[in-house]
């Protein structure tokens, strides 16, 4: 039976900061075990694809690089309704496709009752394999942000032994 709760990584590994919330969820399931269970998904540039997915969850995290007017390596926590406000206001690379996937959820309905966003602002989004080095020293933060919605979800994270 699938768990109730998935974590998201969106962004496109191409384009240097805009991976950094692949990057990071792929870096929490090679660190971390959950209680309860969590599924941890590679969303990548897949947007409306996500559709079929997100429906069979009650709360989803997602994790992305977003465009938010501030510093670069500045963390941002939305949920709820100011996930969809947040992102039309142009946020991200991928924006229109994490925006239509909340859109067509709310029209499906199959919306998850709870929705979050932990987002970076990036410094670069040129293409390029590796993040900047200041997102790379931000990293930590953004994982431990992630960590805290999913404690607050009733979410424990253990840290695995090497």
């Amino acid at each position: 039976m699938k768990s109730r709760t998935a974590l998201i990584g969106l962004g496109n590994i191409l384009m240097r900061d805009d991976g950094i919330g692949v990057h990071a969820v792929q870096e929490i399931e090679g660190r971390f075990r959950f209680t309860p269970k969590i599924d941890i998904v590679d969303g990548g540039t897949l947007g409306l694809a996500l559709l079929p997915l997100i429906g069979g969850y009650t709360r989803v995290l997602f994790v992305d690089a977003v465009e938010a007017g501030l510093e670069p390596g500045a963390i941002v926590v939305r949920e709820g309704e100011q996930v969809p406000a947040f992102l039309g206001s142009s946020v991200s690379m991928h924006q229109a496709g994490l925006a239509d996937l909340m859109y067509a959820a709310r029209l499906a309905g199959v919306m998850p009752p709870m929705v979050g966003l932990v987002g970076i602002q990036p410094q670069s989004v040129d293409l390029g394999l590796e993040t900047t080095a200041l997102l790379q020293d931000k990293r930590e933060n953004l994982i431990r942000t992630v960590l805290a919605r999913l404690e607050a979800w009733g979410i424990r994270a253990v840290e695995r032994r090497s």
